[in-house]
């Protein structure tokens, strides 16, 4: 009995060593399948945070953007109302100048009429101091003829008084 319970205890010594050194590699096994979900958790949390580094990047790239282009709105809004008031002052100054032809024209024509008149009125003037010329050169044709008649006839009759 001492041999079959030496045979039992090394038996149940060698199970146990078995049993061990299994366990001793199935925890080996445990024990790297663990490190190796530890650093995929690693990696994955670093891929997080660099996940969430850019999203916070590009986040804030996007406010800036948006600062960006509501600056850019605003500035085409100002362009859009100073285009209108250009357009409208435009308008103004198309109306004005219109009314500024149109008074041209009307003092030309004003001119025109106020240059014939006053040539018409040149040539009346003139013709009138043609036929008072005239009137005169015939006044003094007459006043000529009567002085010559009356010289004739006082020299007849200056004349006839001698003869008698």
């Amino acid at each position: 009995m001492k041999k079959l319970a030496i045979f039992f205890i090394t038996l149940v010594a060698a199970i146990s060593i078995f049993l061990v050194v299994r366990y001793y590699r199935e925890n080996q096994d445990v024990n790297h399948i663990l490190d190796q979900e530890r650093y995929g958790r690693m990696v994955a949390e670093e891929d997080l945070q660099k996940g969430e580094y850019r999203i916070k990047k590009l986040e804030a790239d996007l406010q800036s953007t948006q600062v960006k282009l509501s600056r850019i709105q605003e500035s085409l809004d100002r362009e859009r109302d100073e285009k209108a008031g250009l357009k409208d002052k435009l308008t103004t100054l198309a109306e004005t100048k219109e009314g500024l032809e149109k008074n041209l024209k009307d003092a030309l024509t004003t001119q025109r009429e106020l240059k014939e008149n006053a040539e018409n009125a040149a040539r009346e003037e003139a013709k009138a101091l043609e036929a008072a010329r005239a009137l005169a050169k015939a006044e003094a044709i007459r006043q000529a003829e009567e002085e010559k008649a009356a010289a004739d006839a006082l020299r007849k009759a200056q004349e006839v008084p001698a003869v008698k």
